[in-house]
Order: C-alpha cells, then sequence, then structure tokens
C-alpha cells in the first residue's frame, strides 16, 4: 500500500490571513467547532484546511459530500451479524473524527439535510444512529472544517449559520504574489519533505501558539461592556437567534488567546464579528424613497413632453419601486394546482435513484438496486424453518430482499426574464417591475428556492443572474439593469428557452417557472423580413421546456385595445397577469398561488 503523501506546511500557505485565523481560533478554542471557508476554486481553501493536522496534532477525517447516512452515521456490522446473528453498530465517518478534525470540501454541494445532521452532531457532541433495529447515542469530540465554491451552488441561510465561522478567500492577484505561490507549490512537488523542513521553524512556533492559546482559552474574560457591543452588532445586521452572539464572544476569546492575553479586547470583537456575522446578514431589501425633484425640475419636465422624451429614455436608469400588500384576487382556481407546501417547505417525490432519505421499504419489482438491510434481514428472520443454514445462523433467500424506498425534496426555480426596452421605460413601469423580482428575490429567502435574471433589450437577450438563493447578489444587479433600446421578444424566448431547457435537464426532479415581464409587443425580428409580433408567437408556439412553467406578466398599459401580453400567453400556454393589478408585493404570492408553489 503506497504511503499517504506528506501535507502542505500550514506556515507555507500564502496569504489567507482570515482564514488562517477562523481555523487557528478552531484550533484552540472548545466553543469553536464550525468553520467554512468560501471562495473559488484554486484559491488553496483544501490545502489549508488539510495542512490543519501539522499545528493542532490531531487527526483529520475526509468526509465526501456525496456520503450517505449511513457511511456517516454508521450502519449494522454486516459480518459479525452472519458470522454471530448479532446486530452491532459499524462505527461511521463521524465516529472515526472523534477528537479530531472532519473535513467536508464542496458541503454546499452536500444533500441539505444530510448537512444538517451532520452540523447538530458535531455541535451538540452527540451521533445519534437509530436504524435497522439498532439505537445508539455516541459521544463526539469533532471540529468540522468545510470549503465551498458560491459559483457551483449556494448554500441556504439556516444552514449558514450553523457554521460559527465562515469567510471569505479570494485569489491572489499581484504579480509578485501569484510569483510566490507559484514558486512555493513547485518546491513542494519537487520535494515535500525537503519543502516541509524548510517550513518546520515555522510550523513549530504554530503549535506552540495554538497550545498556549488552547490551555489560556478558558480563563480569558471579556467585559460586560464588550458583551453589549457584540450583542448590538449582532442586532444590527438582523442576526436570528443567538448563534451569532455566541460566535462572536467565543471566537475573540480565542483571538485574545491567540495574543497571549487573558482578556478580550474591543479589536478583538471586530476581527471576531467580521468572521462570524457577515454571512448571518440578512440585507434589508427595502429601497429608499426617491427624493423629491426640484421645482425647476418639475417646470423643466413640463417644457420638455415630446419629441425629447424618448431620446433620453435610452440606457436610463429606474429605482426599485416600493412593494405594497394587496388582496389574493387569484383564487378563484383558473390555476392549475399543484401540490406543495405553504409554509415554505417542499413537497417531496419518490427517488429514482440511490439518493434521499430513506422512508420505508418494499419487495423490489425485479432486481433489488439498493437493498434495505434491516427489513430484509426481518423478512428472512420469519422463514429460517426449513432452510438449509450449513454453518451459517441465518440464511437470506431472493424472496427475503427489501429495497429503500426514499424520497427527495422538490426544488424550484424562478427565472425572470424581463423585458427592460425602451417602451418600458417610456411608461415608468421598470420601477414597478423591478419591485416586483425584488418581490420575489425575498420570498425565495422563505421557500428556499432559487431564484435568476435575465434581461432582453436593444437586439440580444442575456443572462445577468444564473439562478441562485444570494439575495444580495439579485438586489445589487435589480439596481443597475439599464433600460432603453428596441424590444427583441424572439431573441429573449429562443435564449430562455435554450438555458432552460439546459438547466431544467442537469436538475432533475426540480420545478422550473419562467417568469416573462412584458407589454407582448416586439420590433426585433431574428430573421430578416419578418414581423416580429408574429415571429414570437410563432417561436411561443413551439416552446416546450421539459418540467417548466411559463408565467407572463403584462407590463404594459391595461387600456390598450389589444393586449398582446395576453396573446403571448396564450401560445405559451402561461399562465398570465397584468401589473395595473398587482403591486411588486402582491406579485409574488399571487404567482405562488396561482402556480400553487
Amino acid at each position: 500500500m503506497p504511503a499517504e503523501p506528506l501535507s502542505y506546511p500550514f506556515s507555507a500557505v500564502f496569504g489567507m490571513e482570515a482564514a488562517k485565523d477562523a481555523v487557528r481560533c478552531a484550533v484552540c478554542s472548545p466553543g469553536v467547532r464550525t468553520v467554512l471557508i468560501r471562495g473559488p476554486s484554486g484559491t488553496a481553501k483544501t490545502v489549508l484546511c488539510r495542512s490543519l493536522s501539522d499545528i493542532s496534532g490531531r487527526r483529520m477525517v475526509n468526509i465526501p459530500a456525496g456520503a450517505d447516512v449511513e457511511r456517516l452515521f454508521g450502519s449494522v456490522d454486516i459480518e459479525r451479524f452472519l458470522d454471530t446473528g448479532d446486530l452491532c453498530l459499524e462505527k461511521g465517518l463521524l465516529a472515526e473524527a472523534d477528537g479530531g478534525f472532519a473535513f467536508v470540501d464542496d458541503i454546499n454541494l452536500m444533500d441539505e439535510r444530510t448537512a444538517v445532521m451532520v452540523l447538530d452532531a458535531v455541535v451538540t457532541g452527540r451521533i445519534m444512529t437509530e436504524r435497522d433495529g439498532i439505537s445508539s447515542v455516541q459521544p463526539a469530540d469533532i471540529v468540522l472544517l468545510a470549503t465551498m465554491n458560491p459559483e457551483e451552488r449556494e448554500m441556504s441561510d439556516h444552514l449558514l449559520d450553523r457554521f460559527d465561522i465562515c469567510v471569505c478567500v479570494s485569489p491572489e492577484e499581484g504579480l509578485d504574489a501569484r510569483r510566490e505561490v507559484l514558486s512555493r507549490r513547485i518546491s513542494y512537488e519537487d520535494s515535500a519533505s525537503e519543502f516541509r523542513e524548510r517550513y518546520s521553524e515555522e510550523t513549530e512556533k504554530e503549535r506552540s501558539a495554538a497550545e498556549y492559546a488552547s490551555k489560556i482559552v478558558p480563563l480569558v474574560q471579556i467585559s460586560d461592556e464588550l458583551r453589549l457591543i457584540i450583542s448590538e452588532l449582532c442586532v444590527k445586521v438582523g442576526a436570528e437567534g443567538v448563534r451569532g452572539d455566541i460566535a462572536v464572544l467565543n471566537t475573540a476569546k480565542a483571538l485574545a488567546a491567540l495574543d497571549r492575553r487573558d482578556s478580550v479586547t474591543r479589536g478583538d470583537v471586530e476581527r471576531a464579528a467580521a468572521m462570524c456575522l457577515v454571512h448571518r446578514r440578512r440585507y434589508d431589501m427595502e429601497p429608499p424613497e426617491p427624493p423629491e425633484p426640484p421645482e425647476d425640475q418639475e417646470q423643466d419636465k413640463d417644457e420638455d413632453k415630446g419629441s425629447d422624451v424618448l431620446p433620453h429614455l435610452d440606457d436610463m436608469m429606474f429605482e426599485v419601486g416600493r412593494q405594497f400588500r394587496v388582496i389574493d384576487y387569484l383564487g378563484k382556481g383558473k390555476a392549475p394546482k399543484a401540490s406543495g407546501s405553504r409554509n415554505g417547505r417542499r413537497s417531496e417525490s419518490e427517488s429514482a435513484g440511490a439518493y434521499g432519505r430513506q422512508v420505508s421499504s418494499r419487495i423490489p419489482d425485479g432486481k433489488a438496486e439498493d437493498i434495505a438491510f434491516g427489513a430484509t434481514m426481518r423478512a428472512a428472520a420469519l422463514s429460517q424453518k426449513g432452510r438449509d443454514h450449513g454453518s451459517l445462523r441465518i440464511v437470506v433467500e431472493d424472496q427475503d430482499l427489501r429495497e429503500k424506498v426514499r424520497r427527495v425534496r422538490n426544488g424550484c426555480t424562478v427565472m425572470f426574464l424581463v423585458d427592460a426596452s425602451g417602451s418600458i421605460g417610456a411608461r415608468r413601469r421598470m420601477s414597478a417591475v423591478k419591485g416586483a423580482v425584488l418581490s420575489m428575490l425575498k420570498d425565495s429567502y422563505v421557500k428556499r428556492d432559487k431564484v435568476g435574471l435575465m434581461v432582453f433589450r436593444r437586439r440580444t437577450a442575456e443572462v445577468i443572474l444564473p439562478p441562485t438563493r444570494s439575495v444580495e447578489y439579485g438586489y445589487k444587479l435589480l439596481e443597475d439593469i439599464p433600460t432603453g433600446g428596441r424590444t427583441p421578444l424572439s431573441a429573449a424566448l429562443v435564449t430562455a428557452g435554450e438555458y432552460m431547457t439546459s438547466y431544467s435537464r442537469s436538475h432533475p426532479g426540480e420545478r422550473c417557472f419562467i417568469v416573462l415581464m412584458t407589454d407582448g409587443r416586439s420590433n426585433v425580428a431574428t430573421e430578416e423580413g419578418a414581423d416580429p409580433n408574429e415571429e414570437a408567437r410563432r417561436i411561443a408556439d413551439s416552446m416546450r421546456i421539459p418540467a417548466t412553467q411559463w408565467i407572463v406578466v403584462n407590463t404594459g398599459n391595461g387600456f390598450r385595445l389589444f393586449d398582446s401580453a395576453s396573446e403571448l400567453a396564450s401560445h405559451l400556454e402561461a399562465l398570465y397577469f397584468n401589473l395595473e393589478q398587482l403591486d411588486a408585493d402582491a406579485l409574488a404570492a399571487s404567482v405562488r398561488t396561482a402556480a400553487g408553489i
């Protein structure tokens, strides 16, 4: 068996001071149990975490993001059961990490229910196993280190809140820094042992500092004034619950101990808050009131009506509109209902593979692919009389086999396809449209949905926000959407169709919605000489996207004789709403009521 490669030295990791402070706190403080490092790929997140054994002296157990509950928490020891007939627990990966570190790379790709169970086990110090006739509670002293790349998949707020510390890292951009990183990496790959020896003195200093801090951290004191500041900071950022307060307190004590001090300073609290509260921040989604225009501007507006209006609308910026609540007039059974919870939790469906949480077992229809061990053994135990046991305590035959029934949560993605052409700006509808999109972004916090944003104007359509749960990104993009130019409705339909077809196929089981916000009138065709509106309706007729429902919101004036948006909705077989009847806050609730999501 080949020897395990020598790890990269902790002290040789270039830069990343905030991340280093975070993991140092986890080494020395029993109150810091969970640390998350966020950043793009290639930023040494994993290297830093795996190097921590150098300064802590504790072993590290790698936990794959795809590990199932049985592998993590333990299951029946099959060999012992077949040999002796006794039901005994075979320890899982978490039990192996007892007394050391558990490391999860790309934890955002782990099943969310599984991730919550892992974090709860680490925080409570108990590994609970209840399956296949076994009930066990094992004490565990584990520190969880995790990494994630937010570009691959975002993590829900309630899961982020379970991390004591969350720090962000970014690639080194300076020429000298990149040269130094490359030089160190080449030296390590040429001779890992010599490279580690070069940093052995610094590594020993790190180890000594961690040992000393571990001894004095229980003795570190903090004043009542600083405790009050911690609480004020948590209230200011909108941190829910008291996890944030406790995390800042413990981290501040750890930072003081690492500096060989027995009391916490204001500087410690500020550094701790930066590590413990950023991921708990709740962004204020209510935009400020637009300032009243000066009187001379009002006069200029009256004088300039007419031919000068449209030219100035090209690339205009509109503020995000206010949100209001209205009654839900859509509860008339017009829209198809879909099963699902209205309290923020999604409905579940049966899994087609060996993933998801087990809810029961059954007799397989054909070959059993995902065997339910406990149910199989119980079925076999009832049929042992008359079987040839030989040297076996129990004989299992084909008719005894049972397979697991698993269920998975149905995700939901809402893609907004927003008309940002000059006609929307001319009627000053863009503020209301932005407010409507913002309402759904806010609602996605509660519903745990992903929301994306596409914009079309001039001659093209583009995705400016891929599906995400990150509300702050969406709000910033909303503010910066320019308005002006022509209306390429055909290009928008084609672009949205191609994007969401690919997306739905790569996310099986997820329900998708495209919310098209437009007046339905096109003036740019993709084919030369074609009528723009007829072309758009022809494309809509052929638009069939797997597991995706279209929703059309008319942003035009309600008094027009011909409702182009309604006509387009008919061709798309879409649900239809009129923006005149809705305000920004009510749009999200009304669309969800009609769509049943």
